[in-house]
């Protein structure tokens, strides 16, 4: 009797079935991994976008306050405003001032010097950057959105240099000499809706 060579010869079904078991299993296998990555992705990738949002708002304020130069305005209706002023109601912003861009200055060989308010938009902060330091009636700044999920934002001042107290508004008097006038030391707190606090201190370089 004759024996037969099973050299050459094809999967029988039994082992075509193993395989097809064994490739669903490892497809589903690496399908479940890839989504819980994708999920962790997702995720993940809103919570960077809010820290990065952070950060870009802490170093503008740093930097916007660090670089506060005495330099008053004019309103559109001419009356003289502070180098650096809060607001004194819920229509004005919650801090106006004067800065110097030295590195724009260092290259253009002049003062580049321009004006900016921050304000409290419902849960979001806003700076604005005007075109010109004294505004027109027709003039209307820049609006950057910066931080959304804020309930506050706090200033404090260093008023004086012999017994120096913190007050919560500036400039710290009405008279006109108070209109270039500069804190040696300036607390802002952010408080968010999620009930965190950040705080910093600066000591703007122009007071120093």
């Amino acid at each position: 009797m004759r024996r037969l060579n099973r050299k050459g010869a094809g999967f029988t079904l039994l082992e075509v079935l193993v395989a097809m078991a064994i490739f669903a299993l490892t497809s589903w296998l690496a399908y479940g991994g890839l989504r819980q990555v994708l999920m962790g992705r997702e995720m993940l990738l809103p919570r960077l976008a809010e820290q990065a949002a952070l950060v870009r708002t802490v170093t503008l304020l740093s930097n916007d306050f660090n670089n506060l130069v005495p330099r008053s305005i004019r309103d559109p209706l001419g009356t003289p405003v502070a180098a650096l002023r809060t607001g004194a109601g819920t229509s004005e912003p919650l801090v106006s001032l004067t800065r110097v861009d030295a590195a724009l200055a260092l290259l253009a060989a002049q003062p580049a010097l321009y004006r900016l308010d921050y304000r409290l938009t419902q849960d979001t902060l806003v700076r604005e950057v005007w075109p010109v330091l004294d505004p027109l009636q027709n003039t209307k700044p820049n609006r950057q959105t910066l931080l959304r999920g804020v309930r506050s934002f706090g200033l404090r001042f260093m008023a004086g240099r012999v017994g120096s107290s913190w007050v919560n508004y500036w400039p710290p008097s009405a008279n006109d000499n108070a209109l270039e006038e500069l804190p040696r030391g300036i607390e802002f707190t952010l408080q968010f809706t999620d009930g965190t606090t950040l705080r910093r201190v600066l000591m703007p370089a122009a007071a120093r």
